[in-house]
């Protein structure tokens, strides 16, 4: 893919442009796919305490926790009036309640009278909200309620004993909050981030899977994981079949939020090309697609290797050299052919093998692997969406679009069905929350059922054992095996700062000048 240099800014404006050209749908493109924002050169160095340190654990409490808009819940989460989430956040806890029909709004999770937490898990259609130590009793709109042996207390007036309230307001469906009571409205803070969604706006969307895990790392550590496409090529080399270069990913930095538009290759001219191998009696095996060297599962935890030269040797899932000739693999590689699978998991059925009949004759014999994965897709989506599926572009389909929204929301645009958060486990620095969740489209039908409780996994369990996510269970096995080890290496180095990407991890970049800003490092 053809890159431009323009007064030291790495573009993708020339090749970005030969994609949106050759779009089959491209009279439906919107105009934010034509913007193209960049940013400057550096600075590229980051300081290792902003991980590390628990001073920054500590200013993230005050300035981030405690004055950024922030994802809370989502609508989807409460089914009745009366429907509580609490939402925890370092050392804080918050109350979202379903107060009426179309009302929300936020409070304090702690009882005015001793402090003790009102809530600490979910509760359906609650008629107040009384504290379980005392007895102490409020209304959904926060108006104190009844206080028992309320003669006890000379004095108090009750219009000043409501629940403290924290700013609360609604985008897509997702429930935002900020303690901040000067904060500047959401709609202010997100600019035109709405703007990238006219085609499958998120109001339109009903969450079908909530998976989440404590990883042991600090929440930026994990978060930056999945900010870029630069650890694709080694972390996940599976993805690479069939011209799914992420090296050719566009990056744009707006106000609050960034976006990566992953292209991929226009062709897969370049890409080697390895013959098609079937593992015997459903063994999971593939070819490492830049090297061709084969991964081949051959008995439990064990996996052989062979280059195309015939030269091989066997490995555990972690890449551990067992015996053989061939002594060194790839880990990720490893993992993904050795490691849990998935159930019918068929990691090396061919692109031909997979196409429907009616894509086929949609799309005509000669079309390119992009146009035809376009089409799968929107196929597919006619039994959903009927009224727009015509209508979407192949870019929307197949261009994987990821978000970041300042500080820890990462929602994937189009017709991705992707969402991250991340966020401190509680108090500790040094570990951290993991959340996807499964956005799909609201049938037109108007029949759905969304997931309203959290799939909780263990902290050493593996994420194959939340299937709802499907094949990206796998891709997170291989990003959560590198990020214990980078958290340990950050710890570990003689080094003050990191050093990070002007473009392709630009999206680091322009967070990174939001965070000093917002804890006041600048």
């Amino acid at each position: 893919m053809a890159e431009t240099v323009s007064k030291g800014v790495r573009t993708m404006d020339e090749a970005f442009a030969q994609l949106l050209e050759a779009d089959t749908h491209g009279d439906h493109i919107i105009d934010a796919w034509r913007r193209n924002s960049p940013m400057p050169p550096g600075p590229s160095l980051i300081p290792v305490a902003r991980y590390i340190d628990r001073k920054y654990h500590e200013l993230e409490k005050e300035h981030l926790w405690g004055k950024c808009w922030q994802v809370a819940a989502h609508e989807d989460d409460f089914a009745n009036v009366g429907d509580v989430v609490p939402y925890d956040i370092a050392d804080k806890s918050y109350l979202i309640v379903r107060s009426g029909e179309e009302d929300y709004k936020a409070f304090y999770n702690a009882c005015l009278h001793r402090g003790r937490k009102l809530r600490e898990t979910p509760s359906k259609s609650l008629d107040e909200l009384r504290c379980p130590f005392h007895g102490w009793a409020w209304n959904l709109d926060g108006s104190l309620k009844q206080v028992p042996c309320a003669y006890d207390f000379a004095g108090m007036k009750r219009d000043e004993e409501s629940l403290p309230e924290i700013k609360l307001a609604r985008w897509g469906r997702f429930i935002f909050v900020n303690p901040d009571p000067e904060a500047e409205p959401l709609e202010d803070f997100l600019g035109d981030f709405s703007t990238n969604f006219e085609l499958f706006p998120y109001d339109n969307r009903f969450k079908q899977a909530h998976v989440a895990k404590v990883v042991k790392a600090n929440w930026k550590v994990v978060q930056e994981a999945f900010m870029e496409s630069y650890h694709v090529l080694m972390t996940h080399p599976q993805i690479l079949t069939g011209g799914a270069n992420d090296l050719c990913t566009k990056y744009d930095a707006f106000e609050n939020y960034s976006r990566a538009i992953r292209c991929g290759a226009l062709e897969t001219k370049g890409m080697p090309s390895w013959e098609a191998y079937e593992g015997e009696n459903g063994a999971t095996c593939l070819r490492h697609p830049l090297n061709g060297w084969l991964y081949e599962k051959i008995a439990e935890g064990v996996v052989q290797v062979t280059t195309p030269k015939g030269k091989s040797g066997t490995f555990t899932v972690d890449a551990q050299y067992i015996d053989g000739e061939l002594t060194d693999a790839n880990p990720h590689m490893t993992l993904w052919a050795g490691g849990c699978q998935l159930p019918e998991d068929n990691t090396t059925a061919r692109m031909k093998d997979r196409i429907p009949k009616a894509v086929r004759n949609a799309v005509g014999s000669d079309a390119s692997p992009r146009v035809i994965g376009a089409e799968m897709q929107r196929q597919m989506l006619k039994g959903v969406v009927p009224s727009v599926a015509d209508r979407i572009p192949d870019i929307e389909l197949n261009a994987s679009t990821f978000f970041t929204v300042f500080p820890n929301w990462h929602p994937w645009g189009s017709f991705n069905l992707i969402n991250y958060r991340f966020r401190p486990n509680g108090d500790n620095h040094d570990e951290c929350i993991m959340e996807c969740m499964s956005l799909a489209p609201i049938p037109e039908s108007g029949a759905y059922e969304p997931a309203r409780e959290i799939h909780w996994l263990g902290v050493d369990e593996d994420w194959t054992n939340a299937p709802e996510l499907g094949m990206l269970t796998k891709i997170f096995n291989q990003d959560l095996r590198n990020l214990p080890y980078v958290y340990a290496g950050m710890k570990t180095t003689a080094r003050e700062n990191l050093r990070i990407g002007d473009y392709n991890e630009l999206k680091l970049r322009h967070w990174h000048n939001l965070y000093a800003q917002q804890i006041g490092e600048t």
